[in-house]
């Protein structure tokens, strides 16, 4: 019997070593990436319903390499429904098994409001036709019978209209075409600038002004031509400036385009006569690609702002801001207008070329308080 114990202890320990082995194998979570995006940042609703459609219609769900029942998603909405966070996440059984390589892409904001009588806010849009009287075009909605137009054609008025329409195949519709040459100015007014810009003002409809304690949505379309150039001074494609009061000059909130290494792009505020920069983001993904635009604002001592820029071709968001806690309002002011096309600094007129940039569809939708 003594004989049969050396092969039995030997048994023994190669099954606990290789039980022991066993345990020390550790498996490498699957990296992959999921996501979710949206098609809307503001959502109109009659009854939930509609909502709950609406949201469904909009938002797109991207599971990498994991399976749809191995993720969770979730539709967080306030206390007053007028925004609702939607996010995609690993079950907790799957949360081991993968590695999210891109965690900040798994939730979207979107803004509601709710109206069951109009369920459609009621915003102004400024679309191109291509009839050619484009002036008379912008003219007729942002502000009729005045002068909503910047533009310097008193430099050269042989050369015609600083902006006007061609179709675009991209789009595959008609858009505005803004020109600014390299020896323009500001109206023949200012010499250190140029300016091609359009605006609401105080001849404009009350529905096109933002006033204390309004939430506003502003959208637009634009393209910077291949090889666009700017200057380290400002470049402006966007400003929202308040009228009235001592601070009028300082533009509220610009989107500017900067000569650096690398270009960029900046999102500038002054709550005073200080500009900063909120964000900035490299300038080259956002040229030569048609780019989609949504700003909501909220006008007010205790205001709200966000801003989303996406590629139209495959909607993919290259910039992105939000503040839920930030001074929109000034002293003495009266109203903000929006303001819209080419306004570039000459310091460093070397730094610039002929430009074309292009814009579409335009609108203004006043959302409530």
């Amino acid at each position: 019997m003594k004989k049969c114990v050396f092969p039995i202890l030997i048994v023994v320990l190669l099954f606990a070593l290789n039980s022991c082995n066993k345990n020390d194998e550790t498996t490498e979570p699957i990296l992959t990436d999921i996501s979710i995006t949206s098609s809307e940042s503001l959502i109109a609703w009659a009854d939930n319903d509609d909502l709950m459609q609406k949201l469904d219609n909009a938002l797109y769900y991207n599971y990498g390499n994991a399976l749809e029942s191995e993720t969770e998603k979730q539709q967080i909405f306030n206390a007053d429904t007028t925004q609702v966070i939607a996010t995609i996440d690993f079950k907790i059984g799957f949360q081991n098994t993968y590695n999210d390589l891109n965690p900040n892409n798994n939730l979207v904001t979107i803004q509601l409001i709710k109206n069951v009588e109009n369920p459609s806010p009621q915003g102004v849009e400024l679309k191109a036709d291509g009839s050619g009287n484009t002036y008379d075009l912008i003219t007729s909605i942002l502000a009729p019978g005045y002068n909503p137009i910047e533009v310097p054609d008193c430099n050269h008025p042989e050369f015609g209209d600083h902006i006007d329409e061609l179709f675009d195949s991209e789009l595959n519709t008609n858009v505005f075409r803004f020109y600014m040459h390299a020896p323009d100015n500001d109206r023949c007014i200012n010499f250190d600038r140029q300016r091609n810009e359009i605006k609401t003002y105080d001849q404009s409809p009350d529905n096109l002004l933002g006033v204390d304690n309004e939430k506003v949505v502003y959208k637009w379309k634009f393209k910077l031509k291949s090889g666009f150039q700017t200057s380290p001074n400002f470049t402006h494609l966007h400003q929202l400036k308040s009228v009235g009061g001592s601070l009028a000059s300082m533009p509220m909130y610009t989107l500017t385009a900067r000569k650096g290494n690398p270009d960029k792009l900046e999102l500038r505020y002054a709550e005073t006569d200080d500009q900063n920069t909120l964000a900035e983001t490299d300038l080259a993904p956002f040229v030569d690609t048609w780019l989609e635009v949504t700003e909501i604002i909220k006008y007010g001592t205790s205001g709200t702002y966000e801003i989303e820029i996406k590629k139209v071709s495959d909607n993919t968001t290259l910039f992105a801001y939000s503040n839920f806690s930030i001074i929109n309002w000034r002293a003495g002011a009266t109203f903000v207008r929006p303001k819209w096309g080419i306004y570039r600094s000459l310091l460093n007129a070397q730094d610039l070329r002929d430009e074309e940039v292009l814009f579409a569809d335009f609108s203004i939708t006043e959302i409530g308080e």
